[in-house]
């Protein structure tokens, strides 16, 4: 079986540069909303985090293939 791996650094809130249905194991991890030592004034209120959240979920559904595997960290 030929398989072919790629490691993608990027915003998981838009992975243009992915196929629909193409992945078999996706690992994010989004900035967390209350951790301001490390992304501090990322957001300015829950509703923009959980707004990002939203958007990382609808793009891990677009590339993920069905029973494949997503983990969110």
């Amino acid at each position: 079986m030929v398989t072919n791996h790629k490691l993608i650094i990027g915003n998981s809130a838009s992975m243009v540069e992915i196929p629909d249905k193409s992945v078999h194991l996706m690992v994010t991890s989004p900035p967390y909303f209350n951790a301001p030592f490390d992304y501090k004034g990322l957001f300015k209120t829950y509703g923009q985090y959980l707004e990002l959240l939203r958007e990382v979920a609808s793009e891990v559904y677009r590339v993920i293939q069905d029973g494949r595997i997503a983990v969110l960290n």
